[in-house]
């Protein structure tokens, strides 16, 4: 194989490879997901959390957002309406519940009866021993506790980096190897 037919390859194969993994990052760029934020990461039983969400579908057709512990399906904590930005407050007071991390889900139905798109949003909280132990309440991270819209496209264009490097790698030890050994046999 010639060195022309073999940079044709490579750039052919990034190309086959690359292209689609673009069009997915941009699509998954583009979407507005939900986002949910408390205004404290951990919590004891019974303390009262603010919850702040963007993003939410907020067509009157819409079901309320409900504000779930720590699963889709898990007891509802609170229900608040989005207002016209999407944007969505409110407060629910911690369960009982035993010391350890904990996910808030943010569930909404959408006009059409289906789950709203880019839905649930999620932040973690951990649950602490009563306010008299001597546990310090630590501020909520500013991303929310999940991944931001943009992370997926970072670790797609990542990959696509690493996965373009191995192949740019292979083909310059294989060029390395065929040459080297071109030279042993000229040599002999």
């Amino acid at each position: 194989m010639s060195r022309t037919s073999r940079r044709f390859a490579v750039l052919a194969s990034i190309g086959i490879i690359g292209i689609p993994l673009a069009i997915v990052a941009t699509a998954f760029a583009c979407a507005n997901l939900a986002s949910a934020k408390l205004n404290r990461a951990a919590a004891s039983p019974g303390t009262t959390v603010s919850f702040m969400g963007r993003n939410f579908n907020s067509n009157a057709a819409a079901s309320p957002v409900a504000i779930r512990w720590n699963g889709r399906a898990g007891e509802v904590l609170a229900t608040a309406r989005p207002a016209r930005t999407g944007k969505v407050s409110t407060t629910f007071k911690v369960p009982n519940a035993r010391p350890g991390y904990y996910i808030i889900v943010a569930t909404q139905t959408g006009p059409n009866g289906k789950p709203a798109s880019g839905t649930p949003g999620r932040a973690p909280i951990r649950v602490v021993r009563s306010s008299s132990s001597s546990v310090v309440v630590a501020p909520a991270p500013t991303g929310g506790g999940t991944a931001g819209p943009q992370a997926l496209p970072i670790g797609l264009g990542l990959s696509a980096l690493m996965l373009v490097g191995g192949l740019m790698t292979l083909a310059v030890r294989r060029r390395r190897s065929s040459v080297s050994t071109g030279l042993a046999s000229t040599t002999a």
